[in-house]
């Protein structure tokens, strides 16, 4: 093929445009009136509806304003991260959010999809994503589209997944919350009975007459030296019998001593801990904030009728002088031989 006869040719174009000009205003005439009765009743309407959220740093009162020494103390009232946010978006995106929508807004139904269709959670799963999206944007929100042809629906679904995913989180909060309470409250139990065991053996050592050990004994040795130096030998005598039956005992009543104490204090470090879990139990802040809820669209988002026309009449227009030309070119090649 010659360069004069390329397809690409614009000189050549101008001129095959110019030849077949009646033809391709009846191709652009058709293409018009098809594409505008496809974009007027065979496309179906569809509105948008959005809603815009931060995700929060924590929701836990306990941490944020409880806590004095806490290092990872957060404040609620910031912005969390962008870690915080690809969380959020994980859970967004999550089987149980979308299985709860399905549900609640019996989207088989307005999707027109058969549940007893094999493939059917295939086409739920497509019809959910082509419809409901979920985007990061470049400030580090999240933003939760919504397209139907219903557009309270849209408003409302994209609303019911704020609800919904903050619902989750907590839940899932909840849960390591209570599994966390149970086994402090399983330890606060075994740290009673242990404390009892040892007060028990304390009370015991204390019938002997030991009640502060190492105190005790160098009071009773500052005593026996005083009746010593007064020549009081029957007081050091009896001093001396109460120092023999004290080191008898000393030495396990201070282990006891020590016991208890060591106890008592991790006993009130994790009731400390039970007491901060319940107030996150009693007291529940959101997840996020949200900058812009979801209200039904008054105008319709697609189709774009004026692009769906638009487009349509360029690609067939296109694909019409690609075709012409080529049968051009082919009958030329033909009878040059």
């Amino acid at each position: 093929m010659t360069n004069d006869n390329s397809i690409f040719n614009i000189n050549n174009l101008i001129s095959f445009c110019f030849k077949y000009k009646i033809k391709l205003i009846i191709t652009i005439f058709l293409s018009v009136f098809v594409s505008s009765i496809v974009a007027l009743f065979l496309m179906e309407e569809k509105f948008k509806s959005s809603a815009v959220i931060f995700p929060t740093t924590t929701n836990s009162i306990s941490q944020a304003l409880l806590i004095e020494d806490n290092p990872y103390k957060k404040d609620i009232l910031e912005f969390g991260e962008e870690e915080t946010t690809e969380q959020l978006l994980q859970i967004f995106n999550s089987d149980m959010v979308q299985d709860s929508v399905v549900k609640i807004f019996n989207l088989y139904s307005h999707y027109e999809i058969s549940e007893n269709d094999p493939f059917s959670r295939t086409w739920m799963n497509l019809a959910f994503e082509e419809n409901i999206k979920f985007k990061k944007t470049p400030y580090g929100s999240i933003k939760i589209e919504v397209l139907d042809k219903n557009p309270k629906i849209a408003a409302d679904i994209a609303n019911k997944c704020l609800d919904l995913v903050d619902v989750a989180i907590k839940k899932i909060k909840t849960d390591r919350a209570e599994k966390a309470y149970f086994i402090c409250d399983e330890r606060k139990r075994s740290l009673e009975t242990q404390m009892s065991q040892v007060n028990d053996s304390l009370n015991i050592i204390r019938n002997q007459g030991v009640f502060y050990g190492t105190a005790q004994t160098e009071r009773l040795i500052e005593q026996y030296a005083i009746c010593l130096a007064n020549n009081n030998k029957r007081g050091a005598q009896l001093i001396k019998k109460e120092l023999n039956k004290l080191s008898k005992y000393i030495t396990e009543h201070n282990l006891l001593e020590r016991r208890t104490h060591h106890f008592q204090s991790e006993f009130n470090r994790i009731q400390d801990v039970c007491d901060l879990i319940r107030i996150d139990f009693d007291y529940e802040l959101t997840n996020m904030f949200i900058v812009n809820k979801a209200y039904p669209a008054d105008k319709k988002s697609y189709p774009i009728r004026w692009l769906v026309v638009f487009l349509s009449t360029f690609s067939i227009l296109v694909a019409f002088i690609i075709i012409l030309r080529c049968i051009e070119l082919y009958n030329f090649k033909k009878n040059d031989k």
